[in-house]
């Protein structure tokens, strides 16, 4: 028909529908990073969190308790039993068992920092000597003119010395480790009613210290021996009349398993 457009469509007996386009709206979820944020934020809390607990365990814990953590984290192989013993309370604090006594270094590191404490009343640089040997760790009192400790002539511990062992006491009662403990004089010849030769005078003097110490808490079996030397282990061979080799040694044994590394 002349009338009709030629674009309009042609009918074929069956009108068309028209066709439905749907649209799907876009969730806005806080611009264009989605959800990432939550996983950085999970993230940042959890390690806030063990911050925390770590900052809460060394500020609540003892001396004892951060060494062990410290030795822990040096020998990791204690996991299968490499060195040591669990202390006391070891296994309440962390549940697993994992932390050991400390090793002969942090015990030496202990002792030095708890001796020093007596700074006001003795000099613990001249008095004291502590250092690893093959043995094991060395502790040496030495009982020099201007601070004895054992009365003139006698094998009485004075008070200085039991605050002396007091503090070694504190460091090692709980460790496995066995002690000799060994007494030594100069080599001025010694002769009184009582001891009627130094062998007697550095003998007794170990003994009477080999007794303070188990009155201060180690257990007996722990001493494995206790011996005098009189003046044949001089600390000054070349000067025979020293003070410095007026001592007692207490000797801290390595375990066998440390003696086979």
């Amino acid at each position: 028909m002349a009338g009709k457009s030629a674009k309009e469509p042609q009918q074929h007996g069956k009108e068309e529908k028209p066709r439905v386009i749907i649209k799907k709206a876009k969730a806005h979820h806080g611009g264009h990073h989605g959800g990432a944020w939550k996983v950085a934020y999970a993230d940042f809390v959890t390690a806030m969190m063990a911050l925390f607990i770590v900052l809460w365990i060394l500020g609540a814990s003892d001396k004892k308790f951060k060494a062990g953590i410290a030795h822990y984290f040096r020998e990791p192989g204690v996991f299968s039993g490499s060195i040591g013993v669990i202390p006391d309370g070891g296994q309440d604090k962390l549940g697993a068992g994992i932390i050991q006594s400390p090793s002969l270094e942090v015990l030496k590191a202990q002792i030095r920092e708890g001796l020093a404490g007596l700074k006001d009343l003795i000099n613990i640089q001249d008095l004291i000597s502590i250092k690893m040997t093959d043995e094991g760790l060395l502790i040496e009192i030495i009982d020099k003119e201007k601070q004895a400790f054992f009365e003139l002539s006698s094998a009485t511990v004075k008070p200085i010395m039991r605050k002396v062992l007091a503090f070694i006491v504190k460091e090692i009662k709980d460790t496995p480790n066995k002690l000799v403990i060994s007494g030594h004089t100069d080599g001025r010849p010694f002769h009184n009613e009582s001891y009627y030769s130094n062998w007697d005078l550095s003998t007794t003097r170990a003994l009477n210290t080999r007794r303070a110490l188990e009155e201060l808490g180690i257990p007996s079996e722990r001493v494995e021996r206790v011996v005098g030397y009189a003046d044949r282990q001089l600390r000054v061979p070349e000067d025979a009349l020293s003070s410095e080799n007026r001592r007692i040694s207490i000797l801290i044994k390595k375990l066998e398993r440390e003696e086979k590394k």
